[in-house]
């Protein structure tokens, strides 16, 4: 985290995912590209399901998917 302390109440709780929880799953993008993935998931959740390492995997495909591997190519012996 940046240093900020979240203010909650003492009947509330926070879970704080970081951009760095976006790199975890998908290394290959910039830190703007993670940080596009995590405001996405943010804004278009689920909230019976919220936000978990799937979620992120999901909308990290979804926003930058990964180019395939051209099996054409590809010698199997």
């Amino acid at each position: 985290m940046s240093g900020k302390m979240l203010e909650l109440l003492p009947t509330e709780i926070a879970i704080v995912w970081s951009m760095e929880d976006v790199l975890e799953v998908r290394p290959d993008l910039t830190h703007d590209q993670a940080m596009e993935v995590l405001e996405f998931a943010e804004q278009k959740h689920d909230a019976s399901i919220g936000i978990n390492w799937d979620v992120l995997s999901i909308w990290a495909e979804e926003l930058y998917p990964k180019e395939e591997e051209d099996v054409s190519s590809t010698i199997i012996f």
